[in-house]
């Protein structure tokens, strides 16, 4: 041990006695070195004994008879001290020993996890498929509707003008109908965009986010 180390450990020592009677016990063992010179380190340091040996004589000086006390509360503290720190110690040894285990779970469970995904990303776009084939399909139903209510409403005009106005009557008003189904049938449709799509999207990202919550909170 040299003269930094040696004043080093008995200023750690000295933590609990006042900042002023810190810094002067300080200053008269750094003006002991000092004076003593480099070449009488060694020989001061083994006269003193330990820094901690120091320290309790500067603590009895300072306290008087009230040092066994103040030394029992003193060394409850530090033993506290040091308690809580092999607990957060621990706690930190834990926590790293549990990160790796969910690391090589992670990594052993890859192959699982890619499986998932995939399987969960081709349950969506089949989802999307069927569903953007409904929509295409009822679309076509209601186009046709509106074409084929035009075409006989046209073809019942004719028919009234040309000497069969009964007919005539008759293919307007289903005309008219089919035009009336497939105009409904066309507000229904972006109706239900509006109203189904986001409801849609909204259930498929709740779905991912249940599997993958509930299997990190698994892991």
């Amino acid at each position: 041990m040299n003269r930094k180390e040696f004043l080093r450990q008995l200023e750690e020592l000295l933590y609990d006695v006042q900042e002023s009677e810190r810094r002067e016990a300080m200053e008269y063992y750094e003006n002991y070195f000092d004076d003593a010179g480099p070449e009488n380190e060694a020989k001061i340091i083994e006269e003193l004994g330990s820094p901690r040996k120091v320290a309790d004589s500067i603590k009895k000086d300072l306290f008087g008879e009230n040092y066994n006390a103040y030394h029992e509360q003193s060394t409850q503290k530090q033993q506290s001290y040091e308690n809580h720190q092999a607990f957060e110690n621990q706690q930190k040894e834990n926590k790293t020993q549990r990160n790796i285990l969910i690391a090589v779970i992670v990594v052993l469970t890859f192959p699982i996890w890619i499986g998932l995904v995939g399987g969960l990303f081709g349950i969506i776009v089949g989802l999307i498929g069927g569903l953007f084939g409904i929509v295409i399909g009822v679309m076509a139903c209601v186009l046709a509707a509106i074409v084929v209510g035009f075409v006989m409403a046209g073809i019942g005009l004719v028919k009234t003008f040309t000497g069969f106005p009964a007919t005539g009557l008759i293919v307007i008003a289903l005309g008219l109908f089919m035009l009336a189904v497939g105009i409904l049938g066309l507000l229904l449709i972006v109706w239900c965009i509006g109203r189904f799509i986001p409801w849609f999207i909204r259930g498929i990202v709740m779905l991912i986010r249940k599997v993958f919550i509930r299997r990190g909170a698994s892991i």
